[in-house]
């Protein structure tokens, strides 16, 4: 029995590792000696992404004179993938790129009226996006969600996921 469990721990462990983000497309179509480009990272495309003085350099919003970072990098995986993307070129991505694993790292309430809070999204735990809940002003009680200028989510399902989870997470904040 005991052997059973330490199989099925190296089966869970072998199968974690095994999530993860990739560089399934870029703009322009190679990026190799360019200072920047928008990267497609297994349905999530992050705008504008930079290489310049042998770093990555991830997009910041601007607004009213203050820098927010809302895209984070936490893998030195993906770092890597990047900036071998921008140094020596892309490798073409796996034919069946799974959906990457979604988790709600934080919700933050703000006191304005109409962003009432940011929540952090990870995807596959190498990538986090930082998202506005937004109150309706024209429909009181009801929330959407505002995402960074820098990105997109290819996939409806993909997007539908991400706003099922934080919408659930912030009724169940507000009650």
């Amino acid at each position: 029995m005991k052997k059973a469990f330490e199989v099925l721990a190296v089966c869970l462990l072998l199968a974690s590792g095994a999530a993860a983000l990739e560089i399934t497309g870029t703009t322009p179509a190679a990026v190799k000696g360019l200072e920047n480009g928008d990267f497609n990272l297994s349905g999530i495309v992050v705008k504008d992404i930079g290489y310049k003085t042998g770093g990555v350099i991830m997009p910041v919003t601007e607004n009213n004179g203050k820098t927010y970072v809302d895209v984070k990098l936490l893998s030195k995986d993906l770092y890597a993938k990047l900036e071998t993307c921008f140094r020596f070129g892309c490798a073409k991505p796996a034919a069946k790129i799974p959906a990457p694993v979604l988790k709600l790292e934080g919700l933050r309430p703000l006191r304005s009226k109409t962003r009432v809070a940011n929540a952090e999204m990870s995807f596959d735990g190498e990538l986090t996006v930082v998202l506005g809940v937004m109150a309706s002003l024209k429909e009181p009680g009801t929330f959407w969600l505002a995402f960074p200028d820098s990105v997109e989510l290819k996939s409806k399902s993909l997007k539908a996921e991400v706003e099922k989870i934080v919408k659930a997470a912030w009724a169940k904040n507000k009650k």
